[in-house]
């Protein structure tokens, strides 16, 4: 049997797999996800033990909402203004901005939860990748990989990109969100109401065989999104198609405006193009921290350390209004839930000769799949824009949700408030689209202001 070490080695893995659903390999200590099984020494950050499988009590099935699993806690630290220096390691700059620009900026910081769970499907795809997944054609194909995290230890800074893009929200999908922009003087403004159609194809294990033999013209996502307001975007969709092969197959994008009664390629649609969908305030490629094409980006994976970021908003997320976050220069301490967990550090610069509104982006990613946090960098090093993503764990799907989102503009002083749904519909995963949802054919014919 010593002329099979590469043999002995795979039934090795799968194996332990077999034996305990958290673990990579017998002796690695790490989940099939790669995130270190144990907890932190001061154990303030506890081990992972699968997540959370069951709903609270107060948990109403396909309600589009999820019952909040921590509702009595309290926090354990309050960071302000006057004390932010002590935990000044374990801060991203964008927050260190936030209490040097405003005394009342307070982090609750509460127990530590990792609270995300996968479905077995996918921690067996994820240990699957881990022999098989690799980058080609300068890092900008990902070939060999299905149904799971592509690199559980990411080895490089691209590895760790092409990890968070295709981390796992669910398969099927429809979000129902309002996003919000609050301007320089405190104002409220309502940038958008939408509701976005998602599709995962590298996630649809029904069609796993189908997606493979597609190759590098596979198509890992979709999206669909129809805006019902404000008044000007009532009626406008946009479509995007997201590649495996981003070398030689760039995203498709579409846009339909009732006005114009057309649908137009929208290619523009990516990078640094501000978002319409968020008042222009963000780029393309911030929505989710980052999104979209690598191609005009060095990525370095500095490595991991502990931080502050947010995470189980399940109260701001589903239960409070928007009336009640949205406070002047920043979002509402009261609704923000802080926990300390362990990220990968990706630093990404831009290449010579790219062009891009951002010279330096820095990503701080939560080990075990959920959000995470950006500091964005202009041309000449100051800190631009920084941005947040909770986590919201759907414990009855298994699905790490992690879409919600702010932003902050430290030019101009506005920030924006996205994706929460605690005033519309909701999410909802127990969906199906008809076989032609996802094409600019549809969007002409569903087109009606």
């Amino acid at each position: 049997m010593k002329r099979f070490p590469k043999l002995l080695k795979a039934l090795a893995v799968l194996a332990a797999i077999w034996a305990s659903p958290y673990t990579l390999a017998a002796d690695s200590g790490l989940t099939p996800f790669g995130a270190e099984i144990a907890g932190n020494k001061d154990g303030t950050i506890p081990a992972y033990t699968g997540g959370i499988t069951q709903a609270p009590a107060a948990f109403k099935p396909d309600s589009g909402k999820w019952a909040d699993p921590f509702p009595g806690e309290k926090p354990i630290l309050q960071i302000t203004a006057q004390n932010y220096e002590q935990y000044a390691d374990k801060l991203s700059a964008s927050e260190i901005e936030l209490f040097k620009r405003y005394p009342t900026y307070r982090m609750d910081v509460y127990p530590t939860h990792r609270s995300v769970s996968y479905p077995d499907w996918y921690l067996e795809n994820s240990t699957k990748n881990a022999q098989t997944a690799k980058l080609e054609k300068n890092g900008l194909y990902l070939s060999g990989a299905f149904g799971g995290k592509p690199f559980p230890v990411p080895k490089n800074g691209q590895e760790a990109l092409w990890d968070w893009e295709l981390r796992y929200v669910g398969t099927l999908q429809r979000n129902n969100v309002k996003t919000w922009l609050v301007d320089s003087s405190g104002t409220p403004i309502l940038a958008a109401q939408f509701k976005s159609s998602l599709y995962y194809p590298y996630f649809d294990i029904k069609k796993e065989d189908e997606f493979r033999k597609k190759a590098g013209l596979a198509n890992w996502y979709y999206v669909y999104n129809d805006y019902a307001a404000p008044a000007r975007l009532i009626g406008d969709t946009t479509l995007f198609w997201y590649f495996m092969d981003t070398a030689d197959h760039d995203q498709q994008s579409w846009e339909y405006n009732p006005g114009q009664r057309r649908v137009r390629v929208a290619p523009d649609l990516a990078y640094d193009t501000p978002n319409p969908g968020y008042s222009g305030a963000i780029t393309m490629d911030d929505i989710q921290l980052f999104y979209g094409r690598i191609d005009r980006w060095d990525a370095k994976l500095v490595g991991k350390k502990e931080m502050y970021i947010p995470y189980n908003d399940y109260k701001q997320q589903y239960e409070t209004p928007a009336s009640k976050i949205l406070t002047p220069h920043f979002v509402n301490p009261d609704h923000v839930r802080w926990e300390l967990h362990r990220v990968w550090v990706v630093d990404l610069k831009l290449k010579s000769g790219a062009r891009h509104v951002y010279g330096r982006k820095m990503l701080y990613l939560d080990e075990d799949g959920g959000g995470g946090m950006m500091d964005a960098y202009d041309q000449s090093g100051k800190l631009y824009r920084g941005g947040f993503e909770t986590t919201v764990p759907a414990y009855d799907y298994k699905v790490p949700y992690s879409l919600g989102n702010w932003f902050y503009d430290f030019n101009s002083g506005i920030y924006i408030f996205g994706s929460h749904p605690a005033e519309t519909p909701g999410i909802l995963f127990n969906v199906s689209f008809p076989s032609d949802y996802y094409t600019p054919e549809r969007m002409q014919s569903a087109g009606v202001r």
